[in-house]
């Protein structure tokens, strides 16, 4: 048994652990941690806490607060698993609805009238007027009708007031029932029931419709105010509709352009732009819209005005809105507290009992305390086992120590290495004495009302965090800023971290305190007495010194005693010390390997763009942007000029004419695109775009940089209808690339006036194909005297689907299919089927200054497909190469690095699937043959086991992500199919064929 008597003053002090004989009497001080003062503090309101919960309740206190978090967890469980709770309403509920628009009432009317004004604070303010012909159907039992309005939109309270209604002329008293974001307003007529026609007038004022947003047309800020006039629920059919608008000329002033009303129900919706009103009352400005057919109930029926900023005072958020928007983040930020006051906990609180306040050299190990036990006191992990064999080679019989202390030399030898960290931590965490250190008093575990909180609150909170998150998920998003499963994983990771924390405290007692200031001074004497350098290894306190020595520099020593006592011989049984479970380095490296390979695998194909996408999914052609459904091309005119700088860099100066129809279907103002290549092999073409004009006008215009085009788009801000001359221009003002032909490097000048897959952009129109389509390339005398190749891009049925070869299909100028125009169909023209062309030229002619023109001219094409574009793989275009040289910018280095690019992928595929062949076909042969050595622990079977698999699983991911885009003709098809099937079969098989055998166990 060991004793907590204090020492005293004349010796080594007094007790089981503290010794008397050689002890140094010089006392060493105990250095306690010191925690900071915000950890202190925490930890003094845990205290405090603990000691206000004791002093309130006991047992059924604690059972209380821990009822309660089950109650929060389970109140979590239901939102997570169960229903939704207010769901919107889905196309099925809708559509459905229709079968029971009659049960209750009909909207034979809607008119609604607003006036909008602008408060003497500068809020807005809208008085709203509704006039309801209402038809209730024989059977009905309906006393009158009900109006729900939003009491919260955009973060702003509405504050609906000034509430009256009458029916058929006669007022009535209007029932209000409120919830935190609507109010629902009941016109009771005061019948028990009605029958046929009435008229029912709601009148009532609104303020803070408008909030501030971006106008998606200019991206600039405005006032926005669109409002669905049916409110938050409107579940009748009705027959007529009639909105109208009226503000103030001093607003109507102030608007950016035109309003908008849209009528929608399910996935169907029209709308149109608003022009004012003849009859307006003298200073007001009126807009109307109309609806004169039948309209299943939900339906949504919106106006849009889009105001100068600043046009209104916006409101401060309402407290609903951050309960909304930041209620999610409540639990997390419960947490994050929970978690400082978890840590403070470990820190002080929960921290280890101090023992002495000095501790003395201990010549003897302590009484009762085997090094196992030591191990897990002192936490030294890493030397529990060479402790232990030590401790078991000075016990027993002669040849029993024998046998034992060859076993601590092989243990010594593997000690503090890396490869025996797993077998070390797994030895140390499943020792029978770490559990033992609680039974014999050594250590404690923190029990009491705050171990409960960190428990249960993480547990509790987070499933709530996931319950609301899911409900909210189904809701209309408040916050601009969502992220939904960022909110779960943290909360979950924190609440992990604060489990951990509770669940694995287990400080010291000062009985297990007083335990390591003795082996402390163990540590101590072994230092001052250079122990394990002068040492045998049968001292009884050698197991016990190792445990505070480096654990690597402790096998060492031991090792060499081992060798000093056999005269400098190394013992043949001690040499073999590496088990199988240890990890030597080659080991450790094909594991890390392996594993890096899914990893990096599952990290490339998820940042980095597929190298076989063939960009057919250019932005500008996506109608993603907005506005851009509403405009067609019906004629273009592209003209290049060619030249060279002053400091030798090629520039091109592009001047593109357009007729472009704009629509007014469309629910956006309509937007022109453009999109045009501006990097190639790698070097950047210096594009940017100078200026664009319709009818003569500029216009203004925004560019983005993405991956390699440039996309620039229009930002008109008032809506333009019909025909319109529009013309952009651009410059490449660094053109010559560095490029591969035909084994020589030359400098290219590339230019791409319509990206592959243009014709089917509805940017474009679908039908009838732009005519007349005229493209010029204009090259001075001097540089087209230079001129090694020259020609359209991919205007032939020879053109390649491979992305990667270089260079790409080219028509020459002067091709004689195309010389002087050709009649007829364009097959004879491109050799393409399905269209035909009534002419289609290229002429080559000279100026009297010598300047060069090339001019592809199509023009004319049928309904149905118009112009071969079908073959326009690589672009609509030219292409001229120079003699490496003859301009500035092109960089060889930078086409060098494309083509090892170019080539990386095929490359890493077929590796990856020979990695797999060599060792699982390997293990596969080594595993049919039944040798012994594959199915031994050590790198053999580590490669077959480890390495092999993740090989094909990494080429198996590459190929799917590789081919998912890629044509199924492609020439790089066949051999990453190949490298993927045989790294399956050959993973497959070394995994299935190495498998160890289970031993039957002995009866």
């Amino acid at each position: 048994m060991v004793s907590e008597h204090e020492p005293d003053d004349r010796g080594a002090g007094a007790g089981t652990f503290a010794g008397t004989g050689i002890g140094d009497p010089e006392r060493i001080p105990a250095l306690y941690p010191t925690a900071s003062p915000l950890w202190v503090l925490l930890s003094r309101w845990l205290l405090g806490l603990e000691a206000w919960l004791r002093s309130h309740g006991g047992t059924r206190l604690r059972f209380g607060l821990r009822a309660f978090w089950a109650v929060v967890a389970i109140g979590g469980a239901v939102l997570l698993f169960g229903p939704v709770i207010n769901p919107p309403l889905t196309l099925d509920d809708i559509t459905s609805s229709a079968d029971t628009a009659t049960d209750r009432w009909i909207a034979r009317t809607f008119a609604v009238d607003y006036r909008v004004e602008r408060a003497d604070d500068g809020t807005l303010v809208a008085h709203v007027e509704e006039r309801i012909g209402a038809f209730f159907p024989d059977g009905t039992a309906e006393p009158g009708i009900q109006r729900v309005l939003a009491t919260e939109y955009q973060g702003h309270a509405l504050s609906p007031s000034n509430i009256s209604a009458t029916v058929d002329g006669r007022a009535i008293d209007v029932v209000h029932s409120e919830v935190p974001d609507r109010e629902t307003l009941t016109l009771d007529a005061g019948t028990s029931a009605l029958q046929g026609d009435h008229a029912f007038v709601l009148s009532y004022d609104l303020a803070n419709l408008a909030y501030d947003a971006t106008d998606t047309a200019t991206g600039q800020s405005v006032d926005l105010l669109q409002w669905d006039v049916f409110g938050p629920s409107w579940p009748q059919a009705f027959a007529g509709l009639d909105v109208s608008i009226t503000l103030p000329q001093e607003l109507d002033d102030r608007l950016v352009r035109q309003p908008r009303g849209t009528l929608a129900w399910t996935l169907l919706s029209s709308g149109e732009w608003l022009e004012p009103e003849a009859d307006a009352p003298v200073g007001q400005v009126t807009y109307r819209f109309t609806n004169e057919q039948n309209i299943p109930p939900h339906a949504q029926a919106r106006f849009t005005m889009s105001f100068e900023p600043g046009t209104f005072r916006m409101p401060a958020p309402t407290p609903l809105f951050f309960v909304q928007t930041l209620g999610p983040l409540a639990p997390l930020a419960f947490l994050a507290v929970t978690l400082l006051l978890a840590v403070a906990a470990r820190r002080v609180a929960w921290g280890d009992a101090r023992g002495r306040p000095w501790f003395v050299a201990q010549p003897d190990p302590p009484e009762g305390i085997t090094p196992r036990t030591a191990a897990q006191v002192i936490k030294a992990a890493r030397s529990m086992e060479l402790a232990e064999t030590l401790g078991a080679a000075q016990k027993g019989a002669s040849k029993t120590r024998r046998v034992r202390l060859v076993a601590a030399v092989r243990v010594a030898h593997r000690s503090g290495r890396i490869g025996d960290l797993p077998r070390a931590l797994t030895r140390y965490l499943t020792a029978p004495e770490r559990r033992a250190q609680l039974t014999s008093g050594l250590r404690r575990v923190p029990r009491g009302f705050v171990r409960d909180l960190f428990i249960a609150a993480p547990l509790a909170l987070t499933v709530l965090q996931w319950g609301l998150v899911r409900q909210l998920s189904e809701q209309t998003k408040l916050a601009i800023v969502w992220w939904p499963v960022a909110f779960v994983l943290l909360s979950s990771a924190i609440a992990v971290v604060v489990l951990a924390i509770a669940l694995t405290a287990r400080p010291l007692t000062r009985r297990g305190a007083l335990l390591k200031q003795h082996l402390l001074g163990i540590d101590v004497f072994a230092s001052r007495t250079q122990l394990l350098d002068r040492t045998t290894l049968k001292d009884p306190l050698l197991p016990y010194a190792v445990l505070l020595a480096p654990p690597r520099a402790a096998g060492e020593q031991i090792v060499a005693l081992a060798s000093a006592e056999r005269g400098g011989a190394e013992d043949p049984e001690g040499t073999d010390w590496r088990t199988p479970s240890f990890l030597t380095w080659p080991r450790l490296v094909v594991r890390a390997l392996s594993v890096l390979l899914v990893v990096g695998t599952v990290v490339a194909v998820s940042v980095l763009p597929n190298p076989y996408d063939r960009g057919n999914d250019v932005v500008s052609f996506s109608g993603d942007i907005p506005g851009t459904l509403s405009t067609t091309v019906t004629s273009m005119d592209a003209v290049a000029d060619l030249s060279r700088t002053t400091d030798g860099h090629a520039r091109l100066a592009v001047t593109e004419t357009l007729r472009v129809t704009f629509g007014d279907e469309g629910s956006r103002v309509p937007q022109f695109v453009q999109e045009w290549p501006s990097i190639l092999n790698g070097q950047s073409l210096g594009l940017t775009v100078q200026s664009v004009t319709i009818d003569g006008a500029a216009v203004p215009f925004a560019t983005q940089q993405l991956a390699e085009t440039v996309l620039m788009k229009t930002q008109l801000r008032n809506v333009l209808t019909g025909g319109h001359d529009l013309q952009v221009a651009y410059a490449l003002d660094s053109a010559a690339v560095a490029a591969d032909a035909g084994g020589a490097v030359v400098d290219r000048i590339r230019w791409t006036t319509l990206l592959d897959g243009w014709h089917y952009d509805s940017t474009w129109g679908d039908e009838p194909a732009p005519d007349p389509l005229r493209i010029e390339l204009r090259v001075p005398a001097e540089l087209a005297a230079a001129t090694t190749t020259a020609g359209w891009n991919s205007l032939d049925t020879s053109a390649s689907d491979n992305p990667r070869e270089w260079p790409p299909s080219v028509v020459p100028f002067d091709a004689p299919e195309y010389a002087g125009g050709v009649g007829g169909s364009s097959s004879s023209a491109a050799g393409s089927t399905g269209s035909t062309a009534r002419d289609t030229t290229s002429t080559t002619t000279t100026a009297p200054d010598g300047t060069v023109s090339h001019v592809l001219d199509l023009r004319g094409g049928d309904d149905e497909g118009g112009y071969p574009f079908d073959l326009t793989v690589d672009g609509t275009g030219a292409t001229v190469d120079f003699p490496s040289g003859t301009f500035q910018g092109p960089d060889t280095g930078t086409l060098g690095y494309t083509r090892i690019a170019a080539a990386a992928p095929v490359s890493v595929v077929l590796l990856l699937g020979a990695l797999a062949l060599v060792f699982g076909g390997l293990g596969a042969c080594f595993g049919f043959s039944r040798r012994p050595r594959v199915f031994t622990p050590g790198l053999l079977r580590d490669l077959v086991r480890w390495l092999a698999p993740t090989a094909s699983l990494a080429t198996i991911i590459l190929f799917i992500w590789m081919t998912i885009d890629m044509p199924s003709d492609h020439p790089d098809f066949a051999p990453l199919g190949i490298s993927a099937l045989v790294a399956l079969a050959a993973g497959t098989a070394g995994l299935l064929l190495t498998r160890r055998k289970r031993t039957p166990k002995a009866p």
